[in-house]
């Protein structure tokens, strides 16, 4: 239905909108109106009520469509695999079906067009991607069923989940009535390890849609027989199925899986040996080598390695990303100080998180410097996100391709700016294809990182913790070369700051290992805190909540004396004198307090 309170939001939305034709003349309907025989872009508010339907203009509105047209409704059911946002869909057999989804384009993004089948004639594609007519948004024939506003999202990060829709939904049709599920599952796996570039994420999420669809209860299993076919492949085993098993097993050849195959197989270079460099003892000890160079003293320099671990939505990467943003721009982050408000070049590899919201947090970045007076310098802060890689592929960092592959990278960026990058990974799970817990899988792996070391980067990868949060997932054997490994955590009830759980986001920063300062002010406990509508940053200690008090009371001008109460549990002359000495350590209060 078309309402007034609607067609305001569209265009608060950005959205140029035109009445659309509902006719039984094939040749008319879905048509935008014209007026003198062309497109009109500015219809009065009245004329768009009084119409039938309203579209919204693809590339006035800086808009593209993702349009659901399988005839047997299959694709549709794939609908919520992508991501949220501006939802259009119209009743069939009673019952409400997604069709369109609406998002924004990125500035500056080439858009592609994508249509499965490719070769199929007007109306009998079943999934495309659409941005140079117009979409119907509201009317007679059409349901609003997310009535948000579209988001920024890249048109090729898109165009790789409709190819998945359409290989799976062709897997669908041959898979639901399956009784040998386990049977299918390690072929489809070994088919997607041999075959294509998916990232393993995107296929465990589109098996986890295909089992949910077929009625399968044994998720894990499935998923399972994916991961584990990977990991044969990976292993050099010649036991992984192929297309041609998985097809044979289902009786056809699959033509939608051609969607999603590698369109070329990238051969590693093979190292050459060529024996070690060696010094003698009055050439090594004459020799000059790099001194470690602080960026933000001292947590982060050159010549370092750091681990940063966290659970899921503790904010690890929104931390990483203001820190890269201060040492691009030459600021102070927290409590480490960049004492010469030097600028230094970033490379962000980021394997997990989407790029329209990177994007987004890069935006908030940028508006929290304006609150505070800053300028952000993007021109040195570089980013490598899956979206934009070639078939949105990564090569693992456990192949020498894909280690080559961010050394290039480095190099180019120390030939733009000058400098040699602070490179970060995240997250490591996301850039590799390894069995974590094995030993064997991560030396190769932290080798290299030495090697980058050795050569005067630094380096901070973004892990992910154990089960039970203690420590990062997979081998202690990488604990060995690091040399910072930070961990952090959400502050339980005892040590969050009540005062700030409004619109704030608190961490609390534990370090586990610290090659040079462990045991020293700074890998001392502490409590980050960003203000989510500023993005302004402010580093408290790590204190109880009596603490917290005894602290409160000395900033309200109390002296020690006036404090100690040994009848109130916590207001010992101990406790109070520790935590004026904690502070003291911190600066938080001046030697008068006592």
């Amino acid at each position: 239905m078309i309402t007034n309170e609607n067609i305001q939001k569209f265009k608060s939305w950005g959205l140029v909108l035109t009445p659309v034709i509902k006719s039984k003349n094939p040749n008319e309907d879905k048509k935008p109106k014209t007026k003198k025989g062309k497109w009109h872009y500015d219809w009065t508010d009245q004329e768009l009520l009084d119409s039938n339907r309203i579209g919204a203009f693809h590339k006035d509105s800086n808009i593209y469509d993702v349009d659901f047209d399988d005839k047997t409704f299959v694709a549709h059911q794939f609908e919520d695999t992508l991501p949220p946002t501006l939802t259009i869909g119209k009743k069939v057999n009673g019952r409400v079906i997604a069709t369109h989804k609406i998002y924004k384009k990125p500035d500056n993004v080439r858009l592609k067009p994508y249509s499965f089948p490719s070769s199929a004639a007007k109306g009998d594609t079943v999934v495309e991607l659409l941005a140079s007519t117009q979409t119907i948004i509201a009317g007679v024939d059409r349901v609003i069923i997310n009535n948000v506003e579209p988001v920024v999202y890249d048109p090729e990060e898109i165009k790789l989940h409709l190819k998945m829709i359409a290989a799976f939904s062709e897997l669908y049709k041959h898979a639901k009535d399956l009784s040998q599920r386990n049977d299918f599952y390690f072929r489809l796996g070994g088919a997607l390890a041999r075959e294509t570039a998916i990232p393993m994420a995107l296929r465990l999420k589109y098996v986890v849609k295909l089992c949910q669809l077929t009625g399968d209860p044994e998720i894990r299993n499935r998923l399972s027989c994916i991961e584990r076919q990977q990991e044969q492949l990976d292993a050099g085993s010649d036991d992984v199925f192929g297309i041609q098993e998985l097809s044979k097993f289902l009786g056809t050849n699959l033509k939608a899986f051609d969607e999603i195959k590698r369109e070329e197989e990238i051969k590693e270079v093979e190292d050459v040996a060529t024996g070690l460099e060696i010094l003698n003892g009055n050439e090594f000890t004459i020799k000059d080598f790099p001194k470690p160079e602080y960026i933000l003293q001292p947590i982060v320099a050159r010549q370092q390695i750091r681990q940063v671990f966290a659970p899921a939505g503790t904010g690890k990467t929104l931390m990483m990303l203001h820190e890269a943003a201060a040492i691009v721009s030459g600021y102070d982050f927290l409590h480490y100080k960049n004492k010469e408000n030097k600028k230094h070049p970033v490379l962000y590899v980021e394997g997990e998180m989407d790029s329209a919201s990177i994007q987004k947090r890069l935006d908030d970045i940028e508006s929290s410097y304006e609150i505070q007076q800053r300028t952000l310098n993007k021109n040195f802060l570089f980013f490598a996100t899956l979206a934009i890689q070639k078939d949105m592929y990564f090569h693992s960092l456990t192949k020498n391709i894909g280690r080559q592959n961010v050394e290039i990278t480095a190099k180019k960026i120390e030939k733009i700016t000058g400098q040699k990058p602070i490179i970060y990974l995240d997250n490591i799970t996301a850039l590799t294809i390894m069995q974590e817990k094995e030993g064997a899988e991560w030396v190769e792996l932290m080798q290299w990182l030495s090697r980058l070391r050795n050569r005067g980067y630094h380096v901070t990868f973004l892990h992910h913790p154990t089960k039970t949060g203690q420590t990062a997932s997979g081998s202690n054997i990488k604990e060995r070369s690091i040399d910072i490994d930070m961990k952090l955590t959400t502050p339980d009830e005892k040590t969050i700051l009540e005062e700030y759980e409004d619109n704030h986001t608190q961490m609390q920063i534990e370090f586990l290992k610290w090659r040079e300062h462990m045991n020293t002010f700074y890998s001392k406990k502490r409590i980050a805190i960003i203000n989510r509508t500023t993005g302004k940053w402010e580093v408290f200690p790590h204190l109880t909540k009596t603490q917290r008090l005894i602290w409160g009371a000395l900033k309200e001008g109390k002296k020690a004396e006036d404090i100690i109460n040994p009848e109130k549990e916590g207001m010992s002359k101990a406790n109070v004198y520790k935590v004026i000495k904690i502070l003291k350590a911190e600066g938080a209060i001046e030697d008068e307090a006592s």
